[in-house]
Order: structure tokens, then C-alpha cells, then sequence
């Protein structure tokens, strides 16, 4: 007998509620974090968020240009 997959993930944000595609933020049963945005998501534990936004999203003037560069083009609001 075939069994129904059970979505245990918590959703905390969608774009558009009842949207089915579109972009949102859930947590997973394991404590993943998933931020879905255009049909892809990632999942990643919240330390490896965090290093990600400190390696590529903060103003560090020890970083490599291209990559304060990308940090300066994803903080400006368009």
C-alpha cells in the first residue's frame, strides 16, 4: 500500500498567501531553513545562513573586491 508524503515543514512567510509558487521562507522538521524564490529552494541549517550572509552580504573591508563588490549590489534596494 502506497503511503501520502506528509509535509512537516512550518512555513513562516509567503509573497503571496495561497500562492503555491510563490516565494517563501519555511522551516523543516530538522530545523532546516528554506528560502524558496523563482521555483528553487535551499535549505540550509541557520549557522550556515548566517556564515553565508557574514561571507557575502556584510561590509567587511578585509573581502576580496569582486566580492564586496556582490555584497554592495545585493544590499541596494531596487
Amino acid at each position: 500500500m502506497e503511503q501520502a508524503m506528509v509535509n512537516t515543514d512550518k512555513e513562516l512567510w509567503r509573497e503571496r498567501p495561497g500562492a503555491y509558487y510563490a516565494d517563501s521562507i519555511h522551516v523543516t522538521k530538522g530545523g532546516g531553513i528554506g528560502i524558496t524564490c523563482g521555483g528553487h529552494v535551499i535549505v540550509a541549517p541557520i549557522r550556515k545562513w548566517h556564515k553565508a550572509g557574514n561571507l557575502f552580504l556584510c561590509v567587511n573591508p578585509n573581502l576580496k573586491r569582486w566580492k564586496w563588490k556582490l555584497a554592495m549590489w545585493l544590499l541596494v534596494e531596487r
